[in-house]
């Protein structure tokens, strides 16, 4: 892959991350602008989470046997779409019809980049180019929001969706003159399979450690405020533990395709999973010493975020032909895991003290380690 390719995905996934997220920094914005409350404004999250679970596999499905380059393009014109209708809404419905479209838009999106990526990578570094390319996502934990907020701070909440259309209609045009369609060898013969399952057995538990990792961490993520706040911390040591998490996020989706590379996907889960399980189990006993819990903050995100390109690198090692249809189901286990870990995250809190958090947590990812331990390497016979 050449650089300006790498380029193109890396800001195209950056955007498309970033819309995701972007509605908690510009919650109180749009609050105020449209009288909705912060409550109901707030749950724009979940539909964007719940669209995107539930049409990705859908409409990877419907499309596979389409040019991967033109269902790229054709995602990013719904993206647009999306972006034009949520930002002329005035009115909670619209608001989440331009959410669910730009949902259905960015599950296509993502998915085929990085099937595109795994096509057109050398098997050598595809664990390295994976990463790179997702660290898009990764780097929208960290910039998108803080971006998006100045943004709408000082021009107008309506305004960030004119910039994201502005920069999706370049990231079209870098697709468009980038990416070789004969090199995807998109158009696929008559009776020729487009993607063949090797072992559904792996792939299951690659998914199943994807949705007990985002379980487990959104569980602490989700409300990590109220939890640092219970602790002495000020809302400003909030937004720097973000930071850090955000970073640790970025440098631990490049280590974890690295790993990938050198030691191989389960090897790889594996030991990133044991180290996240470390951070977990630790950080009730570091709140008291803010430095220990900073770092700690950082090992835990960047750990966590090294499994991702371990099990992408994983799913793409049990799949014959296009990897589109497991990327669907990881990305929506990926987001099921953020929803029914804030859902488990709140009634922890309710009911008991929310310290503890990171311990259920550990119980969580603990249960994702055991999917791990069961993957079978070398297997080539579809179970």
């Amino acid at each position: 892959m050449n650089k300006k390719l790498i380029v193109t995905f890396t800001v195209g996934i950056f955007l498309l991350g970033m819309m995701e997220l972007i509605v908690s920094g510009i919650l109180e914005l749009m609050s105020s602008d449209l009288g909705i409350s912060h409550a109901l404004t707030g749950q724009l999250i979940t539909v964007y989470a719940v669209s995107f679970a539930l049409f990705g596999p859908l409409l990877i499905r419907l499309t596979e046997n389409m040019s991967s380059k033109l269902v790229v393009l054709l995602s990013l014109v719904v993206f647009i779409i999306g972006n034009v209708v949520f930002g002329l809404s005035s009115t909670f419905v619209m608001l989440s019809v331009g959410r669910v479209i730009t949902a259905m838009a960015a599950a296509v999106f993502i998915v085929k980049i990085l099937d595109i990526t795994v096509v057109l990578s050398e098997p050598r570094v595809r664990g390295k180019m994976l990463a790179t390319v997702y660290m898009g996502f990764s780097a929208a934990n960290v910039f998108g929001i803080p971006i998006g907020t100045i943004i709408g701070a000082q021009f107008g909440w309506r305004v960030i969706f004119a910039v994201v259309i502005v920069i999706a209609i370049l990231v079209g045009l870098g697709v468009l003159f980038f990416v070789n369609s004969e090199a995807l060898n998109a158009d696929v013969a008559p009776g020729e399979v487009k993607s063949k399952i090797t072992s559904k057995r792996n792939v299951t538990l690659y998914i199943t450690v994807t949705l007990a990792v985002l379980i487990g961490n959104y569980i602490i993520l989700g409300y990590i405020s109220p939890l640092m706040t219970s602790h002495g911390y000020t809302l400003e040591n909030v937004s720097f533990a973000l930071l850090i998490t955000g970073i640790g996020g970025m440098t631990g989706t490049y280590l974890g395709g690295n790993l990938v590379d050198k030691i191989g996907a389960k090897m790889t889960v594996i030991s990133m999973l044991s180290l996240f399980l470390v951070s977990l189990f630790v950080m009730p006993f570091l709140y008291g010493t803010p430095i220990l819990f900073y770092i700690n903050v950082f090992c835990w995100a960047l750990f966590q975020w090294a499994t991702s390109p371990a099990i992408q690198g994983g799913l793409v090692e049990n799949i014959e032909g296009s990897s589109s249809n497991v990327f669907s189901w990881n990305m929506s286990a990926l987001n099921l895991g953020i929803g029914v870990g804030a859902v488990i995250g709140g009634i922890f809190i309710n009911n008991f003290d929310i310290s503890y958090g990171p311990w259920l947590g550990f119980v969580i990812v603990a249960l994702g380690m055991v999917a791990a331990i069961n993957i079978k390497t070398g297997q080539k016979q579809e179970v």
